[in-house]
């Protein structure tokens, strides 16, 4: 947090506790910090993706910490009440279905409503700057796709809010604290990453993310989510790992992505994931590759998948369908440039 930052109006802060900037915004601003809001895995980033969180009262600075993951996704204007401005510090790390991109535009909608304020303390994303990935199909849109962007989206919170505001026409004031000497093709690694929520350990985690999220949709596959090797690691019951790297490297490669047989622990086997380092970065389209060569050796593993989530988190029925049949390549040729146009403010 810029070490200038304090305000000298009844304000509430959205953010989490591993920002450190509530307790450093309560420090300067004294009983100008009213109350924090909270995102998906609360407060203290310690509830599991999915699980709804409560709001308390922060048991040092003695103020509320509203849940915007439980009862309500969207603030009321009672939570509101009395406040000038809204201060946002979230870590996102770039990609549509990680939910705090939702959570900051239904801020925005509501602070737009009354007339509050917003200022976000802009922070970057380890994704680098290039667009990826289906846009959403209306029906589909949903918590995990609120806005017709594609699945990475490489802005930062600030540059999100931007677009937000621009794309909606929002009547709300927002000024962003811009990073000093970073730009979008800083990408990492980051030696002082601090994980954002439960999974997202490390920044390998958040750069595999979106090349393996689709695996919440399909019940046989592991990705080690609670595990050191979070979205890192993939397998199932009876893939043959050292198949299907052979079979996908060169796919995987040109996407810039490499994959090599790895057992993670007990009865745990299946594909270790990493950058190859040839500059390219193409995750969303090395996830789905992944998916269909392993589906295509071991069928099985579509038992039990949850066709409506992925076409939640993809925001198309197409990619379900694609990966069961294996024609993935006109699918994946239209996401490499999205019809899209970003904010980028570095």
């Amino acid at each position: 947090m810029g070490a200038g930052v304090a305000f000298h109006e009844p304000f509430g802060v959205l953010t989490q506790q591993s920002t450190g900037t509530a307790d450093a915004l309560a420090t300067r601003c004294g009983d100008f910090c009213k109350c924090i809001f909270s995102a998906e895995h609360g407060y203290w980033g310690i509830a599991g993706a999915g699980e709804k969180t409560h709001s308390s009262i922060h048991p040092r600075l003695g103020i509320p910490v509203h849940s915007l993951y439980g009862e309500y996704r969207k603030p009321p204007q009672e939570m509101l009440a009395g406040l000038r401005r809204i201060v946002v510090d979230l870590q996102d790390i770039g990609v549509r279905c990680y939910t705090y991109f939702a959570t900051l535009k239904n801020m925005l909608e509501a602070a737009a409503e009354i007339g509050v304020a917003v200022t976000v303390l802009d922070r970057p994303v380890p994704l680098g700057g290039a667009a990826e990935g289906p846009m959403i199909e209306g029906r589909w849109m949903s918590f995990v796709g609120p806005a017709n962007v594609p699945l990475r989206h490489a802005m930062t919170p600030g540059e999100c809010a931007t677009w937000i505001v621009r794309e909606q026409n929002l009547d709300v004031e927002l000024d962003v604290v811009k990073l000093a000497g970073w730009s979008h093709e800083t990408r990492g690694p980051w030696s002082d990453f601090v994980p954002p929520s439960p999974a997202i350990r490390s920044w390998d985690s958040a750069v595999m993310y979106p090349a393996t999220v689709w695996t919440e949709a399909f019940s046989a596959f592991d990705c080690d989510r609670s595990g050191n090797l979070a979205f890192r690691v993939i397998g199932g019951p009876g893939m043959d790992a050292c198949a299907v790297a052979e079979a996908v490297g060169d796919e995987l490669a040109n996407c810039g992505f490499a994959a090599r047989p790895y057992r993670w622990a007990e009865n745990k086997e299946g594909l270790l994931l990493s950058l190859a380092g040839n500059g390219a970065y193409r995750p969303c389209e090395a996830g789905i590759r992944l998916a269909a060569a392993m589906v295509a050796r071991t069928p099985a593993l579509a038992d039990g998948a949850r066709p409506e989530w992925m076409a939640k988190l993809y925001g198309s029925a197409a990619v379900y369908d694609a990966v069961l049949n294996g024609d993935v390549d006109e699918l994946v040729a239209s996401w490499r440039q999205p019809p899209f146009e970003p904010v980028n403010l570095y």
